[in-house]
């Protein structure tokens, strides 16, 4: 790749903040913690006959109740292999594909990998690319440019990076 250029600086920057904040609510999270449900449960992972799954929510209305921390990393492994199956792989992946990790161990290094292939496809990504509806398959239909989608990743993982930190603050509160 030639010299980065500003758009592309700005989406890693913004790609490495999101990624410490993950980081920092990842690094201390023991399993207990992450198959809590809050009192107020929303969305969680569930075991059924041996098999491990997870639903997409029907509507995102408060009701709904506090995702699990278990199910809002399900949630980053969901569209992000997602993202890079669609605009990078063969385009086959569904819901019903992705992995869900009964293990906190597990998850995390599923989304470490998951860092690593995307950090690899910044760092190769040319300006051409960059403005190339061709990488936006997922969730965009190829409507908006790779930046974009890749700006909107960005801000995904920091929506659930924060809800994982939500989420955090509640179970340390319930154990007080």
């Amino acid at each position: 790749m030639n010299e980065k250029t500003a758009l592309l600086e700005n989406i890693t920057f913004q790609f490495s903040i999101s990624k410490q904040l993950l980081e920092y609510h990842l690094t201390s999270l023991e399993q207990e913690e992450y198959s809590w449900r809050s009192p107020n449960a929303g969305l969680y992972i569930q075991e059924e006959g041996g098999k491990w799954f997870a639903k997409l929510p029907e509507s995102e209305a408060y009701e709904i109740g506090t995702p699990s921390i278990a199910w809002t990393l399900w949630h980053i492994t969901f569209w992000w292999e997602m993202v890079l199956d669609h605009s990078f792989g063969e385009g086959t992946l569904t819901q019903e594909d992705i992995k869900v990790h009964e293990q906190v161990e597990s998850v995390k290094t599923a989304i470490h990998t998951l860092i690593e292939k995307w950090e690899q496809i910044l760092a190769g990504v040319t300006e051409e690319e960059l403005y190339s509806k061709a990488y936006s398959k997922f969730p965009f239909n190829n409507e908006v440019a790779f930046h974009q989608l890749a700006s909107w990743l960005n801000l995904e993982l920091m929506k659930n990076a924060a809800e994982i930190g939500y989420a955090r603050f509640e179970y340390a509160s319930t154990k007080k």
